[in-house]
């Protein structure tokens, strides 16, 4: 019997920088990108409400990916890069299944590929997936971890869920400067 090891055979993938944060929400568009998981669209509106009681003068552009994980499809990632490039900063959910969280971490990759700082929001039992996927695509790409659980879709229950705590930290990743690793020149791993 032999052992298998799970890894490449390589090395190479290229560490990229992330884009530099906005200093503030205020007057800002803002992107919601849904990845398609049922508790997406939940999560995103209660996040928009908050975001909008916050700062009245921002704006919101929407992303749906029809089904979920469409992601892998090259002309949906051309239309992501498309629409992120239209908004300041963006913000993507749901993480919260293993392929799930790991489309997630695409789809954020995207919006910086685009040149448009974006973070994701992830179950909380989806934090390693999240950041090994972000590994994976090259960027210590930022997440907030949400209470809002797989498939929740009550939006009463989610508004409760994502508190004043919650929406401090996806602001605080969305507008903290970069720090020397997620500034770092590219290099290969």
């Amino acid at each position: 019997m032999g052992l298998v090891t799970p890894g490449s055979d390589t090395d190479d993938v290229e560490q990229r920088p992330l884009v530099p944060r906005v200093d503030t929400l205020a007057g800002k568009t803002i992107g919601l990108y849904d990845n398609g998981k049922p508790a997406a669209e939940p999560l995103l509106t209660a996040v928009q409400e908050k975001l909008e009681a916050r700062y009245p003068d921002a704006t919101f552009s929407w992303y749906h990916v029809e089904h979920l994980n469409q992601i892998k499809n090259d002309d949906e990632q051309d239309a992501v890069v498309e629409w992120a490039e239209g908004v300041d900063t963006a913000i993507g959910a749901i993480g919260d299944c293993g392929s799930c969280t790991k489309f997630l971490a695409w789809g954020v990759e995207l919006i910086e590929d685009a040149g448009t700082p974006g973070v994701g929001l992830i179950d909380e039992g989806f934090e390693l997936d999240y950041q090994s996927n972000a590994i994976e695509r090259g960027r210590p790409l930022r997440y907030k971890k949400t209470p809002v659980r797989c498939e929740t879709t009550d939006l009463e229950r989610v508004r409760e869920e994502v508190s004043e705590d919650v929406m401090d930290g996806i602001e605080d990743e969305l507008t903290r400067p970069l720090n020397d690793k997620e500034r770092a020149e590219p290099v290969a791993q």
